[in-house]
This record gives structure tokens, C-alpha cells and sequence, in this order.
């Protein structure tokens, strides 16, 4: 794995303060949600608003349920996790998409909302004692400050997706658009990411990260 690091992309102490402020805005979405927004296209495939929660919601449990490891860190910051996953290709998309659906299916609305509640609390006061001890991840073992900030990224970019999908459902923290950006100039290359970004000819590196 190529070390990518960079200062922007290494977890803080505030990112679970942030990530707290995302799953409670997450939270309070999902109560407000109509029965016909719930079932509405997401604009993600064929993810319905629903699925597209249950994708972000399952992060609760799945940073919940991390094990804790005595080994280095394989990954030094958040942008090596998903430049680990991006290898994956569409294999790994379809293996998220589907576990999108079945955690969907196997829950009612109320349960797929009040896990941003007392669960998400629960999980967060975890994640504040754990603080920079590694875990165990789909990508490898990574330090938990840093996988927090993966899941900061997941509920930005996809509370950013509800909001298209469903307008005004959400204000999107600015803090946390800030802290996706970090990640994700960490994973452009710096020159496309300046060709880009003053218009001059790109080799065609973004997405990178959908």
C-alpha cells in the first residue's frame, strides 16, 4: 500500500465531535422524512432514499463492532482507506449496494432511524475512549481517529445525496463538507487537481471516489 498520508486526511479529536453533529442531522432527517420521500429515488443507482439511509445508518454498527488490534496500522490515514477499497472496483460497489438493501429489508423505518439515537451516542462515547488505538477494518488495520473520519466523509457525501434527492431534508454542516474535502484532495493526484481546478486539460482522474 503506497503512503499517501497527509496531514488533511489523518483523523482529530474533533472529527467525533463532527461525526456526532452529522448522525444527529442524519437523525433528525429520517423523522421528518414523508412516507413518500422514504420511497422516492435517490439519484444513487437504484437506491431508493431508504436504502441510501440504511447504507449510511449501517455505519452505527459497523464502527460499533470493530475489533481492536496490537499491530501497526496497515493504513495511515482516512484516503488510504479508499484508495484500499477503490481497488476493489465494481465488485466491491455491488457488495455495498446489496448490503444497502438487506439491512434495509430486514428493519423498519423507526428501527433504521432511532439507531442515529441512543446507538449512535453509544457508539461515539466508544470511539472518544478508543481515541487512536487501531482496529480491524474492511480495508485493513487503520487507527479508529481515522476511520471516523471515513464515516465523517460517507455522511457528508450521501446527506449532500438526500438533499438532492429530497430538498431541504437536511443542512449539510460546513465543517463537514470541509473535513470531505481534506480526504478527497488526498486522494488527486496534485497536478490534475490544479489543471482541474483552473481549467486547463485534465487526464480524466475524478471521480475519485463515487
Amino acid at each position: 500500500m503506497p503512503d499517501i498520508r497527509g496531514a488533511r486526511s489523518v483523523g482529530r479529536a474533533d472529527d467525533v465531535d463532527l461525526l456526532d453533529l452529522l448522525w444527529r442531522t442524519w437523525h433528525g432527517a429520517g423523522l421528518a422524512l414523508t412516507p413518500e420521500q422514504w420511497a422516492a429515488p435517490s439519484g444513487l443507482g437504484d437506491w431508493t432514499v431508504r436504502e441510501l439511509y440504511a447504507h449510511v445508518v449501517r455505519g452505527v454498527a459497523t464502527t460499533a463492532q470493530l475489533v481492536p488490534v496490537e499491530a501497526e496500522p496497515d493504513l495511515p490515514d482516512a484516503a488510504a482507506y479508499f484508495l484500499a477499497l477503490r481497488a476493489l472496483g465494481g465488485k466491491g460497489a455491488e457488495q455495498v449496494a446489496t448490503a444497502a438493501r438487506d439491512w434495509s429489508d430486514a428493519r423498519d423505518l423507526d428501527t433504521l432511524v432511532a439507531d442515529f439515537g441512543e446507538p449512535a451516542a453509544a457508539t461515539l462515547a466508544a470511539a472518544r475512549a478508543t481515541g487512536t488505538g487501531a482496529v480491524k477494518t474492511i480495508a485493513g488495520a487503520m487507527r479508529l481517529s481515522d476511520y471516523v473520519l471515513t464515516r465523517v466523509l460517507e455522511a457528508t457525501v450521501h446527506l449532500l445525496d438526500l438533499v438532492a434527492a429530497v430538498p431541504g431534508a437536511a443542512e449539510v454542516p460546513e465543517p463537514a463538507l470541509r473535513r470531505t474535502v481534506d480526504v478527497l484532495a488526498d486522494l488527486t493526484p496534485p497536478a490534475e487537481f490544479i489543471a482541474l481546478a483552473t481549467g486547463r486539460a485534465s487526464t480524466g482522474v475524478f471521480p475519485v471516489l463515487t
